[in-house]
């Protein structure tokens, strides 16, 4: 299969899934996604303050250089949660496929874990001592939120989206959210 075939059975699935959950499943659920997007918007508000953007603009963003593992099953269920407009993902031309012109297809609350914590040199040295301790904080925080979505699904979904579609389509898993 393609990554854009993995992708939309990846996507398919998980939103079935999703749209099935218990309520009780689906309260445990919300209640961790809050907390991971809370993580998230404090991650990028601490990078804003040292002017993130404009860093990321003068080197050309070469952290973004790769990518297609980072959008995982938990940014999907994040994006679902919050009933966020799913972007389509540009799997040609070797970049990461959730760029589009320079900018991440995705606002920072709803970003990849391996993204929103990225901290290059020119970012960190720019950070107070007091802001790289609360940077380490809240990806310690979002660290959690994932790993607590892991558990209540018993799955591996820090893998990415397309690796747990890879292993739905080949029968290693009944669901992708375990059969939810």
């Amino acid at each position: 299969m393609t990554d854009r075939e993995l992708w939309e059975r990846g996507v398919a699935v998980v939103s079935k899934e999703y749209a099935a959950l218990a309520p009780d499943r689906r309260d445990a659920l919300l209640a961790t996604i809050r907390a991971i997007k809370a993580a998230k918007e404090e991650l990028h508000r601490l990078a804003d303050k040292v002017d993130c953007g404009g860093l990321c603009a003068t080197c050309g963003g070469a952290c973004c250089a790769t990518g297609k593992y980072h959008f995982t099953v938990v940014d999907l269920l994040v994006l679902l949660a919050c009933g966020e407009d799913l972007f389509s993902p540009r799997f040609e031309g070797g970049r990461c496929p959730y760029l589009a012109d320079s900018r991440c297809l995705m606002a920072p609350p709803f970003r990849p874990f391996n993204c929103i914590t990225f901290i290059c040199d020119m970012v960190e040295s720019r950070l107070q001592p007091e802001d790289r301790e609360l940077c380490l904080r809240h990806e310690k925080e979002l660290r959690s939120g994932y790993a607590e979505v892991e558990t209540l699904f018993a799955g591996r979904f820090m893998h990415g989206l397309l690796i747990n579609s890879e292993r739905y389509v080949k029968g290693v898993r009944a669901g992708i959210l375990g059969g939810a």
